[in-house]
C-alpha cells in the first residue's frame, strides 16, 4: 500500500510540473500573426515629440488623419515635413499599442512565453506576467529595463512585418499567433 501511495504521489508530482517543463521560448510568438488593438489613436501622440499629445493643443489633420501635438510649435515643425513626421507616428504608436498589448505575454524574468493566470507586476508602465514560481520568487526590479528593451525590438519588428495594421475584437493578441511545440524524436 505504500508503494502504490508513493507511486501515485510521483505520478500526481509529475502531472503538476509538466507545464512547468513545457515553456514556450521566446521566439513561439509567429509576430506577423499578432492581433495589436488600437488604444492608442493618432490624436493622442505627438507626431513631431513622439510623446503623448497634450489635450490643451488644438488638432489638425493630415491625409485624413487627426494630430495633435505635445508642444505648442509641433503643428508647425510637423506641416514642414509632413510625410516624415505623419510616417515617424505611425510607426511609433503601433510600438506604443504593442508593447501594451504584448507586455502580459513575455515573462520579464525568462523572457518565456507566459502561459497566462499567474503573478502579475505593473512595472515601468506595463503590465507583465510571470510565467512560473520560479520567477515569482526570482523576480528583480532590474529585470524590467531589459524586458521593455526586448519588447520595443519585438514590436519595432512586427511593424517592419505588418505595418500598422490593427485588429479589434481579438480575445487575445496572441491568438492564433502561437507556434505549435514539435515534437522531437
Amino acid at each position: 500500500m505504500r508503494l502504490r501511495i508513493a507511486l501515485l504521489s510521483v505520478a500526481a508530482a509529475l502531472v503538476l510540473s509538466a507545464p512547468a517543463l513545457a515553456q514556450l521560448p521566446a521566439d513561439a510568438v509567429m509576430l506577423d500573426k499578432v492581433k495589436i488593438a488600437e488604444k492608442q489613436k493618432s490624436v493622442d501622440l505627438c507626431p513631431v515629440y513622439l510623446v503623448e499629445s497634450d489635450k490643451e493643443l488644438p488638432t489638425w489633420e493630415y491625409k485624413g488623419v487627426k494630430y495633435r501635438g505635445s508642444k505648442p510649435d509641433a503643428q508647425e515643425k510637423f506641416l514642414k515635413d509632413p510625410d516624415k513626421y505623419a510616417k515617424a507616428a505611425e510607426k511609433q504608436r503601433f510600438v506604443n499599442n504593442f508593447m501594451a498589448a504584448m507586455s502580459p505575454v513575455w515573462c520579464p524574468v525568462t523572457d518565456e512565453i507566459t502561459p497566462g493566470g499567474m503573478t502579475q507586476w505593473k512595472k515601468l508602465g506595463f503590465t507583465w506576467e510571470s510565467c512560473c514560481a520560479f520567477c515569482d520568487e526570482n523576480v528583480s526590479d532590474d529585470d524590467f529595463p531589459e524586458a521593455v528593451k526586448k519588447l520595443k525590438a519585438r514590436g519595432e519588428k512586427c511593424y517592419e512585418l505588418i505595418g500598422a495594421k490593427y485588429t479589434e475584437g481579438a480575445k487575445s493578441p496572441v491568438e492564433g499567433a502561437i507556434k505549435k511545440p514539435t515534437d522531437e524524436k
